[in-house]
């Protein structure tokens, strides 16, 4: 191994949760996945103490400093430095953290900030270090608005992965069913469940902001369960390019999608549409609008049927996609719904643009009209 060539780390940081096997008398395995364990040939098995010196809470030169109490060779231990940090097993506090981050939330995000380092290659040049990931979670600000049993768990599940602004627009009193398998277990029934959500979020989260956010101004909106014409909803969204992800309880399963960015088709309308046209010989079916405002939410009685575990996997995975979509990642739901019928049992479902939506009329619109 050659002397370091790179700047002093600063603060260097083992990541957190990699087992240590040791595979002979001078060799040291770090990690077990294939993809990313290494095998580290120390001639003086000593070197290994100078891992847990490797906390975060110390600067490089300290631990070179650390070395030479332990009687350790210094290049050695800055040549195994130098490999845990060409590999992504050690990375300097600044890049896993945001600066203005203050100690309680790095307590509650370092394991949501060691898995950013885990799943991603540093050594990719258009790697995107923890901190700025966080760094734009932290600036972020999402509405959860309508009515469904996976609003909480979702909101409570943003707040916890950092999102720095989540606002629960979610009417109505605490049911009874909302207080299993989710984060609403100690909110009373009956209890107003705006108050009962942001209450978990401060429980969960206490840094993340929970006040109401200007109409059009949110980073996305994730739409539950709604009472207005879905060609409406659509509408107001698309004059004010709001994007958003719709999520919903279909019998048994959860939908999540699609995801509409701003301006983007196709829509929640475009999907309404598509549902409603019958066979060429049939009537219109009971719920349409004949003057074309698009069917209004289906209503139901009693509470919405789902699994425990499919709604902990649901939520899992709209909380996932939210993150995508701020990260600035690939999402699966872009003119796609994913259906969560049960943990690992996922269907995705295609749609394409309605011809007679109205999110493809609003391009045909003169400049500076609007319907």
């Amino acid at each position: 191994m050659s002397r370091m060539s790179r700047p002093p780390l600063h603060r260097p940081l083992l990541l957190p949760g990699l087992p240590r096997i040791w595979r002979g008398r001078t060799t040291l395995q770090v990690g077990l996945h294939p993809g990313r364990a290494i095998l580290l040939d120390l001639p003086d098995p000593a070197t290994a103490k100078i891992l847990d010196l490797l906390d975060g809470t110390r600067p490089e030169r300290a631990i070179l400093r650390a070395a030479g109490t332990l009687d350790l060779s210094p290049a050695d231990v800055r040549a195994l430095l130098d490999v845990l940090h060409e590999t992504g097993l050690v990375i300097s506090t600044q890049r896993l953290y945001p600066p203005a981050l203050d100690a309680p939330s790095r307590a509650l995000l370092l394991s949501e900030a060691t898995a950013l380092a885990l799943a991603a290659d540093s050594r990719q040049p258009r790697f995107a270090p923890p901190a700025l990931i966080l760094r734009r979670r932290r600036s972020a600000r999402i509405v959860v608005t309508g009515r469904g049993r996976l609003g909480a768990g979702i909101a409570v599940g943003l707040a916890e992965a950092g999102i720095g602004h989540v606002q629960a627009d979610l009417p109505g009193p605490v049911g009874l069913v909302e207080r299993i398998g989710g984060p609403l277990r100690e909110a009373g029934v009956g209890t107003d469940r705006k108050h009962a959500v942001a209450q978990a979020i401060g429980r969960a989260a206490p840094s993340t902001d929970t006040r109401s956010i200007r109409r059009g101004t949110a980073t996305l909106v994730v739409q539950l369960c709604h009472d207005q014409p879905v060609a409406l909803l659509a509408l107001a969204y698309l004059q004010h390019r709001q994007p958003y992800l719709a999520v919903s309880v279909r019998e048994g399963a959860a939908v999540i999608g699609p995801l509409v960015p701003p301006g983007g088709r196709p829509c929640l309308n475009c999907l309404a549409l598509f549902r409603q046209q019958p066979p060429a010989a049939d009537p219109a079916p009971a719920g349409s609008d004949p003057a074309g405002a698009g069917p209004s939410e289906l209503m139901m009685s009693g509470p919405e049927p789902l699994a425990v575990a499919t709604a902990l996997a649901a939520s899992g995975y709209a909380v996932a996609e939210v993150l995508k979509f701020v990260d600035g990642t690939a999402t699966e739901t872009i003119g796609a719904e994913i259906e969560v019928s049960a943990p690992g049992r996922i269907r995705r479902r295609r749609w394409k643009p309605h011809p007679h939506c109205v999110c493809g009329q609003s391009r045909r619109w003169p400049e500076g009209q609007k319907p």
